[in-house]
């Protein structure tokens, strides 16, 4: 009898790891706080952005993000330029005056690579291919 009561404890105990959410050592990590700023701070980081709205036609896109807190991207066919910032909620935030709008991102270290994703709606931007000190691309 307490044989099989330590037998089925057991059976119990492993079922409940088994059944229970891992977190695997290579699951998404985000990015905060000093982490953004000093990835995005001075640098142009070229993603390659998912086609179709609201990112235009995609592709490899030079997003610039000054020390300043200035900020420009040359999404196809509308470049856009304004000002970012790290955020609490957000990895950061980009404020755009021209269309009156803020944007806000998360930023997730993955397996393959970084990965941008829109908070407001919920998708992927898309993936980092390179990222070069300065204003590389001249925005």
């Amino acid at each position: 009898m307490q044989k099989n009561k330590l037998r089925s404890g057991l059976i119990i105990a492993v079922a409940m790891v088994l059944s229970s959410p891992v977190v695997a050592a290579d699951a998404p990590q985000k990015l905060q706080g000093d982490h953004v700023t000093g990835y995005l701070s001075g640098n142009t980081v070229y993603v390659d952005v998912v086609p179709g709205k609201p990112f235009g036609d995609g592709g490899v896109t030079p997003f610039f993000y000054g020390k300043d807190g200035t900020f420009a991207a040359a999404l196809v066919p509308h470049a856009l330029a304004g000002t970012w910032e790290v955020s609490d909620s957000a990895s950061y935030c980009i404020n755009i005056p021209d269309i009156g709008k803020t944007f806000c991102t998360d930023i997730y270290k993955t397996e393959d690579g970084i990965e941008h994703h829109s908070v407001g709606l919920e998708t992927l931007i898309g993936t980092v291919q390179k990222i070069i000190p300065g204003n590389d691309a001249g925005l």
